[in-house]
C-alpha cells in the first residue's frame, strides 16, 4: 500500500468514525478531509464524477433501506446528512486504498458480501442506526446489496477511466 493510500484509508476510518459517533457534528471535518482529497486527487482521471455518481448510488440505496423501514434513523424521515457525508468520503477510498478491489470482481464480491456489511452492524452497535429485522437477517440483506454495489462502483470507476488509480 502507497503512502497516499494509507493516508487514505486514516482519513475514511476518521470519517467513518467520527459521522457514525458523533453525527452531523462531525461534518465539517469529514468535508475538510474530503475538500483536501479531491482539491489534490480529485481533478485526476475524473475521479469527482465517480465520488458524485458512488454517492448518488449509495444515498438511494440506503433511502430505500430506510424506505421498506430496513433502516431507521430517530428523528428522521430521511437519511441524515452525516450518512450522506459518508458515503462522500467512502467514495474517495475506491480509486486510493480500495483500489485493490479493480483486480477481481470475486474479491469484489466477497469483500461486498462479508465485510461491507458489518460496516452497517458497527453503526448499530454505536446506535447511529437501528434495525427492523434481526442482525443476522439485516446482515444477509445488505450482503446481497453490496456484493452488487462493489461490481458496480468498479465498473463505474473502468468507465469513467481505464486508470483512476492514484494510489
Amino acid at each position: 500500500m502507497g503512502k497516499y493510500s494509507l493516508i487514505n484509508l486514516v482519513g475514511f476510518n476518521l470519517s467513518w468514525f467520527g459521522l457514525v459517533y458523533w453525527g452531523n457534528i462531525f461534518i465539517p471535518i469529514s468535508l475538510f478531509l474530503l475538500i483536501l482529497h479531491l482539491y489534490f486527487y480529485g481533478h485526476k482521471n475524473n475521479e469527482l464524477l465517480l465520488v458524485l455518481f458512488v454517492t448518488m448510488i449509495g444515498v438511494f440505496v440506503d433511502s430505500l433501506l430506510q424506505y421498506f423501514n430496513i433502516f431507521i434513523f430517530e428523528n428522521s424521515f430521511h437519511i441524515p446528512l452525516w450518512l450522506l457525508t459518508l458515503w462522500a468520503c467512502f467514495a474517495a477510498t475506491i480509486c486510493h486504498s480500495l483500489n485493490f478491489l479493480s483486480r477481481s470482481k470475486i474479491l469484489q464480491i466477497l469483500v461486498g458480501a462479508l465485510i461491507a456489511p458489518l460496516s452497517y452492524i458497527a453503526g448499530h452497535k454505536l446506535n447511529a442506526v437501528n434495525f427492523t429485522l434481526s442482525v443476522t437477517s439485516t446482515y444477509l440483506i445488505l450482503s446481497g446489496i453490496w456484493a452488487i454495489l462493489l461490481i458496480g462502483f468498479y465498473a463505474i470507476k473502468a468507465t469513467l477511466s481505464d486508470d483512476v488509480s492514484q494510489a
